[in-house]
């Protein structure tokens, strides 16, 4: 594919709210860049769509890069593969199976290379350690 045509997929979001979407986006971004923020404006995209699993895992995710447990929230509703696939990811990665998280995610990025969270995870989580 030239390169003009090539681009960064992520995976489509389960909601139906643009502004919970668009604050999801916002908040993975601060998250990645290290910002204090990130868990407020990922609180805010939870708030606008309760329903919407990928910003409550991102919750959970910005609650470990805290030094806080990861607590998986429960999974309501319908999933498109892809959030699974995210989901199935992070929870393998914050649980110290990395073997197969690396594994999942490899497969995943193949088809999303734009999913950032599930890029930026293992990396941050290194530095943790």
């Amino acid at each position: 594919m030239p390169p003009d045509e090539q681009t960064w997929t992520a995976p489509p979001l389960s909601t139906a709210s643009r502004e919970a979407e668009i604050r999801y986006r916002q908040g993975i971004a601060a998250l990645v860049a290290g910002l204090s923020h990130a868990e407020d404006v990922l609180d805010e995209a939870v708030a606008i769509d309760p329903d919407f699993v990928l910003a409550r895992i991102a919750v959970a995710v910005a609650n470990a890069s805290d030094d806080r447990p990861y607590v998986a929230p429960a999974q309501t509703g319908r999933l498109l593969r892809g959030e699974r696939q995210h989901a199935e990811i992070v929870e393998a990665e914050l649980t110290g199976d990395r073997r197969h998280a690396a594994d999942l995610r490899r497969e995943h990025l193949l088809e999303f290379p734009g999913d950032l969270l599930i890029v930026w995870l293992p990396t941050r989580h290194l530095q943790t350690d």
